[in-house]
């Protein structure tokens, strides 16, 4: 199991119980809707409320812990940022599937943060496809 508590002391935020509830749910890289991740976290946590769980997790994408994927249905999805990948969506069945990369996103982004004058947190790349195997 990943040490939570130190990625989130690494990012300067406070290991609360909800935020490491959020990141467990992610690291399964099930890419779950805000409602899929809502019922996770409240299998750990009852009482917690659904705006605890919108919270902390704009906490944790705001900090570049959590990559946020737009998918062809329009429904959010969300995974943990834990290496970079690409992430392949199926336009048919919305089916999410992480893909290692070993592109340079270290370069990308200086590429980026040099044309914009600006610091860039994180690249994400997402790819869709027309079908995918299980289609």
């Amino acid at each position: 199991m990943k040490n939570y508590v130190q990625l989130l002391k690494e990012h300067n935020l406070k290991a609360t119980p909800q935020r490491i509830s959020v990141l467990k749910a992610l690291g399964e890289h099930t890419h779950p809707t805000i409602d899929e991740l809502f019922e996770k976290v409240r299998e750990e946590h009852p009482t917690v409320s659904l705006a605890t769980v919108y919270k902390n997790l704009n906490t944790l994408k705001e900090e570049g812990l959590v990559a946020e994927i737009n998918t062809p249905n329009g429904k959010m999805r969300y995974d943990i940022f834990s290496m970079p990948h690409i992430h392949v969506v199926c336009a048919n069945c919305g089916k999410i599937e992480d893909v290692p990369c070993d592109l340079a996103y270290d370069q990308y982004q200086k590429d980026i943060e040099a044309k914009l004058g600006k610091s860039v947190k994180r690249v994400d790349v997402l790819a869709t496809v027309e079908a995918c195997d299980g289609c």
